[in-house]
């Protein structure tokens, strides 16, 4: 296969769709991630700074990669990170890709300092060819281990300590927000660094929930929908998740999620930006005793993940959810043009789901 790289546009969407919906993530649970009705747009929308790339050959997309830029804290510094995502190739073409044909077109207008990418667990080929060095190309190292948990606003949550209230933001908490995400934001690594509320790249100040013990608040979180950008869609259930979803009244009266029919959109909402002061474990859960009425008033379900070594993850493990595991994981790019190789600590990651 002899094909050409290009920046995309909107008028590709169409063949970079194909692509995106010809992959299914395998396992018991199959969810088609998507961008639908076009991909371009919705990359766009993450960031007015994403760079969308397509490979050609004969007229014929054969390929797709794309770079979101955001500012995130990363070893206490705002800096300028890039999330890689849809790197893939269509599945009925044979051959290799060069991959550095894309990094060289993109590395520029992504002008990251940091670049990262989520790998789903069962993709072990997929890990392998990006982990593999080649000269002078970028390749990944993995960071940690990431478990998205989906949740029913049903399910059982131990009672909190009665002290602690929540309530839903308002335009004047905005500052108050700004500040307590950043106390806490800029002590971990990939927390998105922001100075206001636009509900596009993040949510709206209204869309957040806060916990307060007195007048401090020591927890915060937002309903964040997103389906007008990304959507998940139940391809398939096979083996013990066939099973869950045949007891599907059964199991929602128990507190796990009511899977949708085989071939429709999960109608959802992300819990963004979930941070709770001394990550403390109560904080956590009492948030999440709250948040669930919350999200019962509009959705079926909520999702947020959370990277195996983030003190959450103790406290979503208790949790009746479906979940899934992905591999995070650092693009290095020290070897690819004289980048220059910024040093942080894996283990205090921060990854938010949403953007994913």
């Amino acid at each position: 296969m002899s094909s050409r790289f290009r920046l995309a546009s909107r008028e590709d969407g169409a063949g970079i769709l194909k692509i995106m919906e010809s992959d299914v993530a395998k396992g018991d649970l199959q969810l088609l991630y998507t961008r639908r009705p076009n991909p371009f747009d919705s990359f766009k929308k993450e960031s007015p700074k994403s760079v969308v790339g397509i490979y050609e050959d004969a007229g014929d997309i054969v390929g797709t990669i794309a770079g979101i830029p955001r500012e995130m804290y990363v070893g206490g510094e705002r800096r300028n990170v890039c999330y890689v995502t849809n790197m893939k190739r269509a599945a009925d073409r044979g051959g290799f890709l060069k991959w550095k044909d894309a990094f060289d077109a993109m590395y520029d207008p992504l002008d990251s300092q940091v670049y990262y990418c989520s790998v789903v667990k069962e993709n072990a080929g997929v890990l392998k060819m990006l982990k593999k060095k080649r000269k002078g190309m970028p390749y990944a190292v993995e960071l940690d281990g990431y478990r998205t948990y989906i949740i029913s606003p049903t399910a059982p949550v131990r009672r909190p300590d009665s002290k602690l209230t929540f309530r839903r933001a308002t335009e004047e908490d905005s500052e108050a927000v700004l500040r307590f995400l950043k106390t806490w934001g800029i002590r971990r690594n990939l927390f998105p660094a922001f100075d206001g509320f636009d509900g596009t790249e993040v949510p709206k100040i209204t869309d957040f929930y806060l916990l307060f013990d007195g007048e401090e608040p020591v927890a915060a979180g937002a309903l964040w929908d997103r389906s007008d950008s990304k959507q998940y869609v139940l391809k398939k259930c096979s083996g013990k998740m066939a099973f869950v979803r045949f007891l599907n009244p059964v199991i929602s009266l128990l507190g796990y999620i009511k899977l949708p029919k085989e071939g429709q959109q999960a109608m959802f909402t992300f819990l963004s930006f979930f941070l709770a002061k001394e990550d403390r474990e109560d904080y956590y859960r009492t948030f999440l005793y709250h948040i669930r009425r919350e999200v019962k008033k509009t959705y079926a379900m909520f999702v947020l993940g959370t990277s195996d070594r983030n003190p959450k993850r103790a406290v979503l493990d208790k949790i009746r959810a479906i979940s899934f595991d992905t591999t995070l994981c650092e693009i290095v790019m020290s070897e690819f043009r004289g980048a220059e190789k910024v040093t942080f600590d894996p283990a205090e990651l921060e990854a938010e789901c949403a953007y994913l």
